[in-house]
């Protein structure tokens, strides 16, 4: 997926678009929040400006996207061969993940035909829940290292194939131009 920056994704209540410099303020908020940076495992804790700038400088073409709704900035959602995700506080609770990473991943599987795969720090129970209702299956269990939290914590693992997420989750007919 290219990262054109006119390209976005359109759910029914969100838009997903590249993400930019200007997701910088809600991006900071969310991964300095340790309800949110407790279950990430790679981002820094705290999260300072430096890191979030060389990240939007070096990110992937078409993985991270912002997820916006009609109050602005609510969430991160990253997808490809894996699928990662935070909701900001504000917009928590509202099925936003679930939303947008259908959206993002009819996209992926348009042009990817492998799985996806994705996981969770146990104890998470949205981030579960989420992952679940999209198809995704355990794989596994592991240790993951939680970077915020600076330790050793239990993770579960799992993968979607394309064929069960668009079985479960049938992109929405588009009418012809």
């Amino acid at each position: 997926m290219g990262q054109a920056a006119g390209i976005w994704l359109q759910t029914a209540r969100l838009r997903l678009r590249p993400l930019t410099l200007a997701d910088e303020p809600g991006v900071i908020a969310g991964l300095n929040d340790p309800e949110i940076a407790s279950w990430l495992a790679t981002t820094p804790f705290p999260y300072p400006a430096a890191e979030f700038r060389a990240y939007v400088a070096t990110a992937p073409e078409g993985e991270t996207f912002s997820i916006n709704d009609d109050q602005g900035f609510a969430g991160l959602i990253g997808g490809g061969a894996e699928l990662g995700f935070w909701i900001a506080r504000r917009a928590q609770g509202r099925g936003y993940a679930f939303e947008a990473a259908v959206g993002l991943l009819h996209a992926v599987f348009e042009f990817y035909r492998g799985s996806v795969t994705s996981g969770y720090f146990t104890g998470n129970a949205p981030s579960s829940k989420v992952l679940q209702k999209l198809g995704f299956a355990e794989a596994g269990r592991s240790r993951k290292f939680c970077r915020p939290l600076g330790q050793d914590m239990d993770h579960v693992d799992v993968v979607l194939s394309r064929q069960t997420f668009l079985a479960r989750h049938p992109q929405p007919h588009r009418p012809a131009d």
